[in-house]
């Protein structure tokens, strides 16, 4: 057996939304096909997921907002939230086979070090409503899960956009340090995610918001990234770190102004998967945003790659040309942001 679990169902691709709408299960299956091509699955396990039982939803999300979800499925049409996450017919299926997705992936956790279902990373879905493309949280509902079992939690974001709803229904916490790199400014969705934000109650201090402006590049991120995150990570010695691998702070992305080429989210990962073995702990990554489907495949694929320790040779050819730097004026922006961090964090 190996080390380390792909989880994968084909009904994955249904959750895609219709017309011009972003976000498209064309990433998923792109990055299955690469890793297909470079032989990948002779060193990872492929595990389909087991579909969980309807009520376990309830542990994040309200009766009545699942039986909602329900209802709009069976009618195919309106909208599930203020008009990001249209419904169409059998939404609430293909929103659970996912969610199983990272359910499955924190279980596999008993037999393997790494999981990876980058069929998750719905972190926008909040108690009693979908957002931003997000219907059912299975970020929040997995680390629920997981603590079952282990001790403390850490969840890193990357994506480009703010985990609000993660940090919600995690907000008070105690087991969890919730982490979320963005992109951050007036009028950006969700508006949320500023550095004061650090928790709640119990869990005052466990969580930690980077908020990058536009133009935050690979220097000034893998900067912020050292400089308080492993830091906060080093104080809080995680059992299980949770990556959640939105692709959507790639220099591509049509939705997001970070700067971050693949080169750099492969820095992340790895500097992830050493701070794990570190602390002797056990990795789940989910996909998550990611609307240049091309690089957000390539994105998951390196990350994959990474670990489940293959030969990168097959992969160099995936990464992009160069690092890029950031804006002077970003620079400058990410050195005062990383400084009131240190400050509020005591690092």
């Amino acid at each position: 057996m190996h080390k380390t679990a792909f989880v994968w169902d084909d009904r994955y691709l249904d959750y895609s939304f219709p017309g011009i709408h972003p976000f498209k299960s064309l990433r998923e299956s792109m990055t299955k096909k690469i890793l297909e091509e470079r032989g990948a699955f002779h060193h990872i396990d492929l595990v389909k997921p087991d579909i969980i039982p309807e009520e376990l939803l309830y542990k994040v999300h309200s009766k009545e907002y699942v039986e909602f979800v329900k209802k709009k499925s069976e009618e195919g049409r309106g909208y599930l939230d203020d008009g990001d996450t249209p419904a169409f017919k059998g939404i609430f299926e293909s929103a659970l086979v996912r969610v199983s997705g990272t359910v499955t992936a924190v279980k596999l956790l008993d037999r393997y070090d790494h999981t990876i279902n980058i069929g998750g990373g719905f972190h926008h879905a909040k108690y009693t409503s979908a957002s931003g493309f997000c219907v059912f949280n299975d970020v929040a509902l997995g680390i629920k899960i997981a603590e079952e079992k282990f001790n403390r939690v850490a969840l890193v974001d990357i994506d480009g956009h703010h985990g609000d709803g993660t940090q919600i229904l995690l907000a008070n916490d105690p087991k969890v340090l919730k982490i979320s790199l963005h992109m951050y400014h007036k009028g950006f969705f969700p508006g949320t995610g500023d550095v004061d934000d650090i928790g709640e109650g119990d869990a005052k201090g466990l969580t930690m918001n980077i908020p990058l402006p536009p133009g935050t590049a690979d220097d000034m991120y893998l900067y912020a990234f050292n400089q308080v995150v492993v830091p906060k990570l080093n104080g809080f010695k995680p059992d299980l770190i949770v990556i959640l691998n939105g692709g959507d702070s790639h220099f591509t992305d049509p939705l997001v102004e970070l700067k971050l080429s693949n080169k750099g989210y492969l820095d992340l990962i790895r500097t992830l998967h050493k701070l794990a073995h570190n602390y002797n702990a056990k990795i789940v990554m989910t996909g998550g945003g990611g609307y240049n489907y091309e690089s957000t495949a390539k994105i998951w694929a390196l990350s994959t790659a990474e670990l489940a320790n293959l030969d990168f040779t097959e992969f160099l050819e995936l990464e992009d040309c160069c690092y890029l730097a950031s804006s002077e004026f970003a620079k400058k922006r990410v050195e005062e942001i990383v400084e009131k961090l240190k400050k509020i964090h005591g690092l």
